[in-house]
């Protein structure tokens, strides 16, 4: 009989206790893998968000910043305003590259609009560095004035017709996607069109007015020249006491801030329980080694050597947890499956992005989850299987009569 086969055995010799370990340690793996797939997934998709974002600075009027965090990371309409000639001094400065305003509109229910509360966008095509370069999908010719581009979560598709405030609209394009919310939900149009839909919105019957003025901005986005004194700039535009400046590092470190107030107490509680699991299983091992004292010194008297004995035990934990750190993973799997639409809206509410990390990424996780739950077994039974590979043959046979 193969080791393997003979380490199968002796699991199968006593049920409950078996499946009660495999529940423990299942219980420890899924949370870590878990947690670690939705740590995984808001750093991926902040990263991927911001790295297409393309913009070094954001400015936006005071006061408005947490305001636009949050639109920028799930894609709730905001609507702030500041005077546009705020471009000119921006752009004078040295080290910028490039600067492009966008303005933030919302649509109303009715029949005015395709559909209400929809996040629009209006960007200067001539300008823009950020939402043209990212088309997933559009037509085989250039950006037009009536034309829309449409993020990833809508359902609106390349060739579609939408209409807001009278302003009949084709959907040019699609982005791709990204999990940052303002990309993925929002609707952006030419800037002139977006001033035309707001004056328009005046003159429509029974709907509340867009309150903006032509030439407002809502936000400047900044690109800066390779090589450019990023902090100088923020600095040098931050002297105006009528705007604010937001940069990736002010937004991945609001995230991650949120991260470890969200998943620390879980990530403490699964190395608790960790140790837990570590000092359960080397006690339940020792208690093993204790009641099979006779077939180990059997085993030893017909010609095992120690190491085959401390191999056995260890491979039994090694078994054991593997087979409990998979079911963990696949519990893991199923229950954010099941749940993730509530996952995805609790981590937005949370100003937390989140893209499903991709397959490859899920079986490196779930592999390093099963492989810490190896781990663990064989260190708690490491020392049982010492002491069960030490016993003489005559004092362990006599010793379990």
């Amino acid at each position: 009989m193969s080791q393997t086969s003979l380490a199968l055995q002796n699991l199968a010799r006593r049920t409950f206790r078996t499946y009660a370990l495999l529940l423990a340690i299942a219980i420890v793996s899924g949370a870590i893998f878990s947690t670690s797939t939705l740590m995984w997934g808001v750093n991926s998709s902040l990263n991927k968000g911001l790295s297409k974002f393309g913009a070094d600075l954001l400015v936006v009027p005071k006061g408005s910043m947490i305001s636009m965090k949050s639109a920028l990371l799930t894609g709730e309409p905001s609507l702030f305003y500041m005077e546009g000639g705020i471009m000119e001094k921006i752009a004078s400065i040295k080290g910028v590259k490039s600067v492009s305003p966008q303005l933030f509109l919302t649509s109303v229910d009715g029949d005015c609009c395709v559909m209400g509360n929809a996040f629009i966008i209006g960007f200067n095509p001539k300008t823009d560095f950020t939402v043209l370069p990212w088309l997933e999908e559009k037509k085989e010719r250039p950006f037009q004035m009536d034309d829309v581009i449409v993020g990833a979560s809508n359902s609106y598709n390349v060739g579609d017709t939408l209409f807001f405030y009278g302003q009949n609209l084709t959907v040019y394009g699609k982005l791709g996607r990204t999990g940052v919310g303002l990309y993925d939900n929002a609707i952006f149009m030419n800037i002139e069109r977006a001033y035309v839909m707001a004056e328009q919105s005046h003159n429509t019957p029974n709907v509340k007015p867009l309150k903006l003025v032509r030439g407002q901005v809502s936000a400047v986005l900044v690109q800066t020249e390779v090589g450019a004194k990023i902090p100088f700039i923020s600095f040098t535009i931050s002297k105006d006491p009528d705007v604010k400046v937001i940069t990736a590092g002010n937004i991945i470190t609001s995230v991650r801030q949120n991260l470890v107030t969200l998943f620390g107490s879980t990530l403490v509680l699964s190395f608790v329980l960790i140790l837990a699991n570590a000092l359960m299983i080397s006690a339940i091992f020792s208690t093993i080694v204790n009641e099979r004292k006779r077939e180990l010194g059997i085993l030893r008297a017909i010609g095992a050597s120690k190491i085959s004995i401390f191999k056995l035990i260890v491979s039994e934990a090694a078994m054991l947890t593997s087979m409990g750190g998979a079911l963990g993973v696949f519990l893991g799997i199923v229950i954010m499956r099941v749940y993730q639409r509530t996952i995805i809206f609790n981590l937005k509410a949370l100003n937390m992005p989140y893209l499903w990390p991709p397959v490859e990424s899920i079986i490196m996780l779930a592999s390093i989850a099963i492989a810490a739950a190896v781990v663990v077994g064989v260190a708690g039974a490491f020392y049982p299987a010492l002491q069960g590979s030490r016993l003489q043959p005559y004092d362990a046979i006599r010793a379990g009569e």
